[in-house]
């Protein structure tokens, strides 16, 4: 069995490195006959060998250019992070940090410009600023780089070009999300963007961190080897775990000081389960017009179990309703065998000095019949769009294909094969499953342009509010999801 086991990672390791890249999604599938495992991907640019000379090596597309000296004049989210990090914080061992820094630095001297934060705030404020500043029609930023939800509800304003107009931005190019030019793109225009310069559309990549330990104790077999196989679906996960309880703390009820199989916080990550089971939000019809996909054949079932998985199985730790009970902290604390993480949980403190060793895995297909493990991204990402009062569209153009590229070469296998792979996770077989994960992340259209309107936050919601029954949701959410959904066509129909 151990032969065989090894002989399944040798291989799988080996296709992984024709894989799609990094910053590609997954697409549309259609159901297969019989169950298999169908994550094969051919195109992956993490080949083996120097994955950083191998794309210093690829060229950028761009001609010289030399721009005296212009300024690059970008808002940012939060603190401005996302591009610019503090120079605090260079040189002080944070890889991505670092990484970031010689990007922008490269890119002011290939394209002789500089680049400047000009304006840097939370989610609101955000909104409210980018908002003021362009229907006022002042030329004060080209380039938007913000939370995903803030540039949605911004686009029901008419306040960006299409990314289809900007000259010297390609698309095909593997520093572009391969989302942007599918999903994203609705009548062969783009709004919002996603490439290597929005960092965090990686690092907020949903998985499920699991102790090997425990794991082990618990006779649960090669978790690993049933990704691989196809086999890692949600009734896999649920057997597994469902059982798996200790009142360790005596006190008769369930506790942040007990043991679980499982704790699962009801968030964001939660969410991940609605594209991990094949059911996105939003789908294209036959004339290319993005429509509501959610209410499937499978939606009620899918969210009737979650709520029997969250509320009525004994396994399962998670308390929306109480702070104390922290799910992560505890499987921190060696008080669970699996817990739900975003792929920054693992170059964060916490895993980072975790004991125990630990492994990553997909969240689990629906059943053995889907074809693909798919991922979700964390609702915290960027997007980057361009205002309609920028001026200089050449200019904004260059210097975007440039930032993406130069990300591309330098963050991106920064944080993919420095800091992910060799310095943060323990094992090979994670590695491998990282391939998985981050090949088949899923940007959906419904999601992106959701703006907290539609049924974006289905999952999270239900749970929160203890739903049970879909079609009530639903009918209760439509209004405000299709009025949304309408905005959004309405603006890309107005860009011509």
């Amino acid at each position: 069995m151990k032969r065989l086991t090894a002989l399944i990672l040798a291989c799988v390791m080996l296709l992984s490195c024709m894989m799609l890249t990094l910053t590609s999604c997954g697409e549309e599938e259609t159901t297969t006959k019989n169950p298999t495992n169908n994550n094969n991907n051919n195109d992956s640019v993490f080949q083996e060998g120097d994955i950083f000379a191998e794309r210093a090596a690829t060229d950028d597309g761009l001609d010289e250019w030399d721009f005296e000296g212009k300024t690059l004049r970008v808002v940012c989210h939060n603190d401005g992070y996302e591009v610019f990090p503090a120079e605090a914080d260079i040189n002080k061992g944070d890889l991505v940090k670092d990484a970031k820094a010689k990007r922008n630095e490269a890119v002011e001297e290939k394209l002789n410009c500089n680049l400047e934060l000009a304006y840097a705030a939370d989610i609101t404020t955000m909104g409210e600023y980018i908002s003021k500043s362009i229907l006022s029609g002042t030329d004060e930023f080209d380039l938007v780089v913000a939370h995903v939800m803030t540039c949605a509800n911004l686009t029901t304003k008419n306040l960006f070009l299409n990314w289809y107009e900007i000259p010297h931005v390609d698309f095909s190019k593997p520093w572009w999300a391969a989302s942007t030019s599918t999903e994203l793109t609705y009548d062969g225009k783009c709004i919002l963007a996603i490439s290597d310069i929005n960092v965090n559309a990686i690092t907020s990549t949903c998985a499920l961190a699991f102790n090997k330990n425990l794991a082990a104790a618990y006779d649960l077999g090669n978790l690993y080897e049933l990704v691989l196989d196809g086999k890692w679906t949600y009734d896999t996960m649920y057997n597994m775990l469902k059982d798996v309880y200790i009142d360790s703390d005596g006190s008769g009820t369930r506790s942040n000081g007990d043991f679980y199989g499982g704790t699962f916080e009801i968030n964001n990550r939660a969410n991940a389960f609605l594209w991990a089971f094949d059911n996105p939000i939003v789908q294209k019809d036959e004339e290319g017009i993005p429509q509501f996909a959610i209410k499937t054949d499978k939606i009620n079932n899918i969210m009737q179990t979650l709520f029997d998985f969250y509320y009525n199985t004994t396994g399962i730790g998670s308390s929306p309703d109480d702070d104390d009970f922290e799910e992560f902290a505890m499987f921190l604390n060696k008080q669970s065998i699996m817990t739900t993480i975003t792929l920054g949980s693992v170059m964060g403190n916490g895993l980072r000095n975790f004991e125990d060793e630990y492994g990553i895995l997909p969240y689990p297909k629906w059943d053995e019949y889907q074809k693909n493990y798919y991922s979700h991204v964390y609702g915290e990402h960027t997007v980057s769009c361009v205002p309609k009062t920028a001026k200089d569209l050449e200019f904004i153009g260059v210097c975007a294909e440039a930032l993406a590229y130069e990300s591309w070469k330098t963050i991106t296998p920064t944080i993919y094969e420095t800091a992910l792979k060799t310095r943060y996770l323990r094992d090979s077989e994670s590695k491998v499953v990282l391939d998985i994960i981050l090949d088949y992340r899923y940007f959906d259209f419904g999601f992106v342009f959701d703006g907290f309107h539609g049924y974006g936050y289905t999952v999270k919601n239900m749970l929160e509010q203890k739903i049970e029954n879909f079609e009530s949701y639903y009918a209760k959410q439509y209004p405000d999801a299709r009025v949304q959904l309408k905005k959004v066509i309405r603006a890309f129909d107005k860009l011509g």
